[in-house]
């Protein structure tokens, strides 16, 4: 195949797939749901949460993490450091060691249905904190 063939094959494909994309979008496949999307409200196994190198996973504040009332809630400490779970507004305060994790189940019960800020006083000042919503599931 000579190279002006060639040029002439691949500007041919790229103008087929620009064209393929052109419109209204209707024509478009639909794209699957991302992990963040199918991780909080459509499961009813626990909402898991793991504390590791100074940070909790999985309750980012711009994830806008919602969890069902009748869903446990977990945090684990997956790292080497002690790390602190404090929920705001709650009495929730405890330590835990690597290894160890707390549960609230279910979630809305023990922590209360709205909005929840959670801190780990040790490393608060690393910006170890997350957020979370305790919605009711209706």
């Amino acid at each position: 195949m000579s190279s002006r063939t060639l040029v002439a094959l691949v500007a041919a494909v790229a103008m087929t797939g620009c064209a393929a994309g052109a419109g209204d979008g209707s024509d478009r496949p639909k794209l699957a749901p991302s992990i963040r999307d199918l991780r909080t409200e459509d499961t009813t196994g626990p909402y898991v949460s793991v504390a590791v190198d100074n940070h909790f996973h999985d309750v980012h504040p711009e994830d806008n993490i919602r969890i069902a009332a009748d869903r446990p809630f977990i945090v684990k400490n997956q790292g080497s450091n002690l790390h602190n779970v404090t929920i705001a507004g709650t009495d929730v305060d405890e330590d835990l060691k690597p290894g160890e994790q707390i549960e609230f189940d279910p979630a809305g019960e023990e922590l209360g249905v709205g909005p929840h800020t959670m801190i780990c006083r040790i490393h608060a000042n690393q910006g170890m904190t997350g957020q979370f919503v305790v919605f009711e599931d209706i």
